[in-house]
């Protein structure tokens, strides 16, 4: 069946156009599945287009690196966390091997700006890795050290907004205490070397999970929707709560200071919940580019802009018919760069 041309998504590619390149803090997720059958030539043209300055691989992908050196567009590498493991207990010797096998070899260092060691490691990882995450962390650290890039290069590992025990309101925010044997350690190694918490969330499983706890328009960043009053503070959207939720969770472990990086956010487009439809997921995403383009901060840190990486950049379904994963529903394109939806978009190129 065909789809009908979507006005919805339309606006929302013509958003992202419209994104300078000088103050952005938008990037695209490009999940390893993807990362694998995309021509790397398309990727980097649409990231062009559409001025995105930043991209997150999910593990070192060398013809996409490689196409996007001398680009200026600059990159999270990932590492899978099948290959955590190895990297704790090799040592510095190891992570410096991985880097130049895998990383510096094909993009330009100057354009690697994070490091995502694993991802959501306490929710897809096997628990005998978890012990050995922030080890890797500290080797990969050491390597860039030795390597002189350690100033530039920063490293985290992405976790799920589900580790908070305790989301509302922000200023309760608390992490859930079986994440704390993992999420502790990190948060050291992350205030030591200045380098951000990764959180990826979903907000669209969190309404359909509460769909009466907060209106959908509190999701979808509407300006009619409620705001959440809280210690003097007025939240109009779910992003900035969950952010300062984190926020909120880090100073009362005794962290403070420590950016947040969104490493992954969406709404799917389709699905078996009524919410998730075109206009919703443009609605949203469109709130979140809007934000990029104001560099406006949370009600907590009103002057800290907010870097996020959308999900996904491909659409990359493999017609399993499982409509209850609303992840194969998110993504802006085709693996052969046209729009994932049948539609004439009208931007210029």
């Amino acid at each position: 069946m065909t789809n009908k041309p979507s006005s919805s998504l339309a606006l929302l590619l013509l958003l992202l156009l419209l994104v300078p390149r000088a103050d952005a803090h938008i990037g695209m997720c490009v999940p390893l599945v993807a990362a694998k059958l995309v021509a790397p030539a398309v990727l980097v043209k649409l990231l062009k287009v559409h001025s995105i300055s930043m991209v997150r691989l999910f593990a070192p992908v060398p013809g996409i690196l490689t196409a996007l050196k001398g680009t200026g567009i600059m990159a999270m590498v990932g590492v899978a966390n099948e290959h955590i493991v190895p990297l704790s207990l090799g040592g510095q010797d190891a992570a410096l091997r991985w880097l130049k096998m895998q990383v510096l070899p094909f993009l330009d260092p100057k354009q690697l700006r994070y490091l995502g060691v694993g991802n959501e490691v306490l929710h897809l990882a096997d628990a005998l890795v978890i012990p050995h995450v922030v080890p890797a962390m500290n080797n990969l650290h050491k390597a860039l050290q030795q390597l002189g890039l350690d100033g530039a290069v920063k490293i985290s590992s992405p976790l799920a907004s589900n580790i908070l025990g305790v989301s509302m309101p922000p200023s309760a925010g608390a992490f859930n205490p079986l994440s704390l044997p993992l999420v502790r350690p990190m948060l050291k190694f992350l205030q030591d070397t200045g380098s951000p918490l990764m959180v990826n969330t979903y907000p669209f499983q969190t309404f359909t999970q509460n769909p009466l706890n907060q209106a959908l328009n509190f999701f979808l960043f509407h300006q009619n929707a409620p705001p959440v009053k809280d210690n003097g503070r007025s939240y109009t959207n779910i992003l900035d709560a969950i952010v300062d939720a984190m926020v909120a969770a880090m100073e009362r472990q005794g962290f403070s200071g420590i950016p947040v990086s969104v490493t992954g956010t969406g709404w799917p487009m389709a699905g078996n919940n009524k919410a998730a439809t075109p206009a919703n997921a443009a609605a949203f995403v469109q709130g979140v580019v809007q934000r990029a383009l104001e560099g406006t901060g949370t009600p907590m840190r009103p002057k800290q802009g907010m870097e996020v990486f959308l999900s996904n950049m491909f659409n990359h379904r493999n017609n399993s018919g499982n409509e209850t994963n609303h992840e194969v529903h998110l993504g802006f394109f085709n693996l052969d760069g046209t729009p994932a939806v049948n539609a004439t978009f009208g931007l210029a190129h």
